[in-house]
């Protein structure tokens, strides 16, 4: 039990310390990478980035100081997008090689090709119990679907 502490907090620290940026950051950057434009409703991106529309404003101000997102209407008068801009995707390109060659060598180096065959077994069993399907819309469901593959 202790790497589901320990593993989110060594990947933070290490993107912290190379890239300059938390876990948290980069997945909020990866998630706005993957959609049409680069952008998204603040609401969805929540969802998306499984955190709160309180903790993601706080995010989306600290990637604004950076240059590396930006907030925009989103056309109706309510809704906000945040959008990544190409300083952000530049970035995001810069940090993802840093981020998942350490996922490698914490993860991945340390096992036997059968024990990431068992891992990923394992893995997809744990996921399917935490992401229901029914409890997900749609946008959530594809973009989180594809972050698991990918983590897999």
């Amino acid at each position: 039990m202790a790497t589901f502490t320990l593993l989110p907090a060594a990947i933070d620290s290490q993107l912290e310390r190379e890239a300059g940026m938390s876990h948290f950051e980069f997945g909020v950057m990866a998630a706005l990478s993957r959609q049409p434009g680069r952008r998204l409703q603040l609401k969805d991106l929540a969802v998306v980035a499984n955190g709160s529309l309180s903790r993601l404003s706080h995010v989306i101000s600290r990637l604004e100081r950076q240059g590396w997102v930006r907030r925009m209407s989103g056309g109706n008068g309510r809704a906000t997008n945040a959008e990544l801009t190409d300083k952000g995707y530049s970035k995001l390109m810069k940090a993802g090689p840093i981020h998942f060659a350490e996922v490698r060598r914490l993860v991945f180096d340390v096992l036997t090709p059968e024990e990431v065959k068992e891992l990923r077994r394992v893995t997809s069993r744990i996921n399917a119990a935490l992401i229901p399907e029914t409890n997900l819309g749609p946008l959530a469901r594809r973009t989180r679907a594809g972050a698991l593959r990918q983590s897999s």
